[in-house]
């Protein structure tokens, strides 16, 4: 367990390997968090795999696209493999942060489906809670199945993009409704778990999300669990049972109908088609 008294060690540094199977789809590296250190420094010239981060305390710097840019508790960036980048601790106030390393075609995938396809910084983030299960996991079971990796990765990468993109200043009941079903995607959401967000009847959080994303919220959960379905379907190895269990539906063939009704294929199908490996349309049925 991380503890406040672990934030404030001096010259070390905290770092889990991930030791279980890994697969060209997605491949964890390690995680972890860099301490109080003034030398802290890499560089990077064509580094082989992606890196995300977020700083708790102090001041540090990240350098790439020629440009330097100044980060302060709360500030978070990701960086890419294949490109130059250099991130220092500033030496006066030597930041603290926590960090993931990772490999695969399905962070690529991920990356590129939420407008993150280069390197990039965000200021204020404040949010540092999926990285920080990450490592605790790693921690506690270095072999962990890294399809529970994959999915709190994801969860990051949703909050990440909402906040660069400006996504999350609407602070409106169907606004504070729909982060709350992006943030709670695996879970067995219902109508009444939703509603209770913004303290109102289900008629009227229905009524309001509608009005604002012209889809139901329940629409919407679904259609964002097929989505991530369909990810893992294309990226990962994992079996169409394995994705039903880990996204919470009832069972495999509620999973398999559902999915073929959204999609107009079974799982199985959409996995074998080569045609879906690149760019494929996820429509939605009527409301």
């Amino acid at each position: 367990m991380i503890t406040k008294r672990d934030l404030y060690e001096i010259h070390s540094e905290k770092i889990c390997p991930y030791t279980g199977m890994a697969s060209p789809e997605f491949a964890p590296l390690s995680a972890g968090i860099s301490y109080r250190d003034p030398y802290y420094h890499i560089r990077r010239f064509n580094g082989d795999h992606y890196v995300f981060e977020c700083v708790l305390q102090g001041t540090g710097y990240v350098e790439f696209n020629g440009t330097l840019t100044r980060l302060t508790a709360g500030d978070a960036y990701i960086l890419h493999p294949c490109t130059f980048h250099h991130y220092y601790s500033d030496h006066n106030d030597p930041w603290v942060k926590i960090w993931f390393n990772g490999q695969g075609n399905l962070i690529s995938h991920l990356l590129s489906d939420y407008q993150l396809g280069f390197n990039c910084c965000v200021r204020n983030f404040w949010k540092s809670d999926y990285l920080m299960q990450i490592l605790q996991k790693l921690e506690k079971e270095p072999s962990l199945n890294k399809n529970e990796l994959a999915l709190l990765l994801h969860q990051h990468i949703i909050q990440f993009s909402e906040q660069l993109n400006g996504l999350q200043t609407d602070t409106s009941a169907p606004q504070i409704m729909k982060t709350y079903i992006e943030q709670n995607l695996t879970a067995p959401l219902n109508i009444a778990d939703i509603a209770a967000q913004v303290h109102l009847s289900n008629s009227r959080a229905i009524h309001l999300f509608k009005e604002t994303f012209h889809m139901t919220p329940y629409h919407y959960y679904l259609s964002r669990k097929l989505a991530i379905a369909q990810d893992l379907l294309r990226s990962t190895e994992m079996s169409i049972q394995e994705i039903s269990d880990l996204l919470s539906f009832p069972d495999y063939r509620h999973f398999t109908s559902l999915f073929k009704r959204w999609t107009g294929v079974t799982p199985s199908w959409f996995r074998n088609d080569l045609s879906t490996r690149d760019d494929y349309v996820k429509p939605l049925p009527p409301t």
